[in-house]
C-alpha cells in the first residue's frame, strides 16, 4: 500500500520524530525488524508527494544542499525524488549490516529534514489547493482510489468547506478516510456525511508490550509518541525538553512572566528538536504532578484553562503550537 499509486495520504503529525527513532533504531540493530520500520517510516511521508498534489510544491525550492543532475539548486519533490531511490535501495537490500545499508542511512539522515514531511506548508493538514487537486484526481478513471487525510479538525476554513463538497458527491470507486484524534472538533456537517469508527486508546501496557515484542526494547512508554521522541533524540534533545518542560510549567504554575530571552530560548529549542508534541504530552504530565503534589487547587483551575484554551483556540484557527503557548503564559501571569 505504501508504493501505490492509487492511495494518497495527508499528514497532519510531525513525523519526523518517527523517522528519527526510526533511524536510529536500523543504526543500532541493524535488523530486518529495524530496516522494515525505516522503510515504512519514509514511505508514510512519501504518500504525500503524491501525483496529484505534488505538482503544487514542484518549483518549491529545498533548503537541503544537494544539486540535481543538471547542477541546478534542487526542490522539495526532487528531493522526494531521491529519497523514493533510496526507499528502492533500502527494500531490495537484503544485508541490513552492510555497508550499503549503512550509506542510504546516511543518506537519509542528509535528505530528510522537517521540510521533506510537512512539503514547506506552514499549515497542518490538507490546504484548499490539495483538496481542489484531490477532488480532480479522484473524478479521472474508473479504478480504485484511497484518500486518506489526518486532522480535518486542523484544516483550514476554506479546506473544509471544499473537503465537505469532496464528501457530498464522492466518485464510486473512491474511499475517504478521515483520521482524527478530536472528532467533537469535525464540522458536525462533515460528520454527517461519515461513518464514525472509534478506536479505545492503547493502554501504557499495551503501547510498551507492542515495542518489545518489534524491537526487543522493554521499558515503560506512556505513549509511542514519548517512545519516538526518547528513542530517535540525542541525550542532549533530552536534556533540552526537560529543561523546557521544568521551565514552562514553572512559569505557568507560579505566574511569572518569562523574559524575552528565556523564551526565545526555550521555544528555538522545541523548534530544533521538532518536540512540540512530545512537549505538549510531558507539560499535561508535570501539571498533573503538580495538582497531585498539593498545588492549590483554584490556582491549578486557571493554569489549566489558560493552557488548555490557549491550545484550543490555536488547533481550531490553525495557529502555530508557539502562539498557544505563549499565549498561555501571558495569560497565566497577567490573571496573578
Amino acid at each position: 500500500m505504501l508504493r501505490s499509486s492509487s492511495v494518497l495520504y495527508i499528514a497532519s503529525r510531525d513525523l519526523m520524530p518517527r523517522f528519527r527513532a526510526a533511524l536510529s533504531l536500523f543504526r543500532r540493530q541493524r535488523t530486518d525488524r529495524s530496516r522494515i520500520f525505516l522503510i515504512q517510516s519514509v514511505r508514510t511521508g512519501l504518500l504525500q508527494y503524491h501525483q496529484a498534489t505534488a505538482p503544487l510544491y514542484e518549483g518549491k525550492k529545498s533548503s537541503v544542499r544537494f544539486r540535481d543532475q543538471d547542477g541546478r539548486g534542487g526542490t522539495i519533490v526532487s528531493n522526494a525524488d531521491a529519497v523514493d531511490a533510496l526507499m528502492m535501495e533500502l527494500e531490495d537490500c537484503r544485508d541490513a549490516a552492510g555497508r550499503d545499508a549503512g550509506r542510504i542511512a546516511d543518506e537519509l539522515e542528509k535528505r530528510i529534514t522537517p521540510e521533506f514531511f510537512s512539503l514547506g506548508k506552514r499549515t497542518l493538514g490538507a490546504t484548499i489547493d490539495e483538496i481542489r487537486a484531490i477532488q480532480d484526481w479522484l473524478e479521472e478513471g474508473v479504478e480504485e482510489k484511497c484518500v486518506i487525510l489526518e486532522g480535518p479538525e486542523d484544516f483550514t476554513e476554506g479546506a473544509r468547506n471544499s473537503m465537505l463538497k469532496m464528501l457530498e458527491e464522492p466518485p464510486a470507486h473512491s474511499h475517504l478516510m478521515l483520521i482524527s484524534a478530536n472528532a467533537s472538533r469535525i464540522m458536525p456537517t462533515i460528520l454527517s456525511r461519515v461513518r464514525r469508527i472509534q478506536f479505545p486508546d492503547l493502554s501504557e501496557k499495551a503501547v510498551s508490550s507492542l515495542i518489545g515484542d518489534i524491537f526487543s526494547i522493554y521499558g515503560s512508554y506512556r505513549t509511542f509518541d514519548s517512545f519516538f521522541f526518547e528513542e530517535g533524540s540525542a541525550e542532549e534533545d533530552r536534556h533540552a525538553m526537560d529543561e523546557a518542560v521544568s521551565a514552562y510549567s514553572e512559569a505557568l504554575i507560579s505566574g511569572r512572566r518569562m523574559d524575552l530571552e528565556e523564551e526565545e530560548r526555550l521555544f528555538s529549542s522545541l523548534e530544533r528538536i521538532s518536540g512540540y508534541g512530545y512537549f505538549r504530552e510531558q507539560l499535561c504530565q508535570a501539571l498533573s504532578q503538580a495538582l497531585g503534589s498539593g498545588c492549590p487547587t483554584a490556582r491549578m483551575k486557571r493554569v489549566w484553562h489558560s493552557l488548555s484554551s490557549s491550545l484550543s483556540s490555536s488547533d481550531s484557527y490553525n495557529l502555530s503550537v508557539r502562539f498557544a503557548l505563549d499565549a498561555a503564559l501571558r495569560e497565566a501571569s497577567d490573571a496573578e
